[in-house]
């Protein structure tokens, strides 16, 4: 009998972890930029600025920052919809969404390829591999390619890649970017500086606010003042 006891307890126990390994991440993490090799100290002061707020939960997250207007970006990948919400002083909230056939229709023109390397470094306390993402634009050949430092310890759902990074396997936690700012030859660095556990993230928070209008229904000076053709507002 006690035997039979003591087998029912290491069955929930592996039953119990078994739940807790299931149950995916949710949180908020920060995200600074730099620019490596950058001489202005009033780039790096701006850049300094520009920190991004994500709040992520298994395949989804959702981005907020200001600068004058309110911007909040939603990737949903459990639907596949990829919304942008723009708060403009004055004028209320107005969002612009892509649905999978639109971002499919989009992404067919472009290829992603990944090289994933072992050569790994430590973000905000989790491991990250090397992986160089090159896109190629089917129509011109016209190439472009960055550095993520990815992590698989988060336990984030692969799908929250599908806008960015579509096929990606992890999570980036930096992503380093070539270009050229004032004159150099700069590496542009968006890292992850700070990474909160949150189990108060409701799955609500990666779904359009209620509040907020489609684009379409904006005033046309406020078209004007945004540069919103009709291709953004499809």
């Amino acid at each position: 009998m006690r035997k039979v006891r003591f087998l029912m307890v290491i069955v929930m126990m592996i039953f119990s972890v078994s739940l807790m390994a299931q149950k995916p991440f949710a949180g908020n993490i920060t995200f600074e930029m730099s620019a490596e090799g950058c001489s202005d100290p009033n780039v790096a002061a701006e850049l300094a600025e520009q920190s991004m707020e994500y709040t992520v939960m298994g395949s989804n997250y959702r981005m907020e920052m200001s600068q004058g207007i309110d911007v909040i970006t939603i990737a949903n990948g459990t639907n596949k919809t990829y919304t942008v919400v723009l708060g403009i002083p004055g004028y209320g909230k107005y969002y612009i969404q892509q649905d999978e056939e639109g971002i499919k229709k989009k992404m067919a023109t472009t290829k992603f390829d990944y090289n994933y390397s072992d050569e790994e470094k430590t973000i905000s306390g989790y491991k990250c591999k090397k992986v160089v993402v090159t896109a190629t634009d089917l129509e011109t050949d016209e190439e472009e390619s960055a550095v993520l430092w990815v992590t698989n310890e988060l336990g984030l759902g692969d799908d929250i890649n599908f806008f960015e990074h579509p096929g990606l396997k992890g999570y980036p936690l930096s992503t380093e970017v070539k270009t050229e700012m004032n004159g150099e030859n700069v590496t542009l660095i968006t890292q992850a500086t700070k990474i909160v556990p949150n189990k108060k993230v409701k799955p609500t928070m990666f779904l359009l606010p209620s509040d907020a209008k489609d684009i379409k229904e904006a005033p046309d000076e406020l078209k004007q003042m945004l540069h919103l053709g009709e291709d953004e507002e499809e």
